[in-house]
């Protein structure tokens, strides 16, 4: 079974600082631009995702390290 978590901070606030779309901001996780948009929003994420969201967001998870 798979779990799923609250996003902790506010990813919507984060990725528009970054100046990226859903799509591009997402896509580094495996995410469709509308289950990101569902994230944004306030939806559960499933943990894994809500695990490299949160490394990445610390800076412990780089681009590079995604697209690998």
């Amino acid at each position: 079974m798979l779990h799923s978590v609250a996003p902790s901070f506010d990813l919507k606030a984060f990725r528009v600082r970054k100046r990226e779309s859903q799509e591009k901001f997402w896509s580094r996780f495996g995410v469709t631009q509308s289950s990101g948009s569902r994230f944004e929003t306030g939806m559960l994420i499933p943990t894994p995702v809500a695990i490299l969201v949160k490394l990445y967001v610390k800076g412990t998870l780089s681009d590079s390290d995604l697209l690998e």
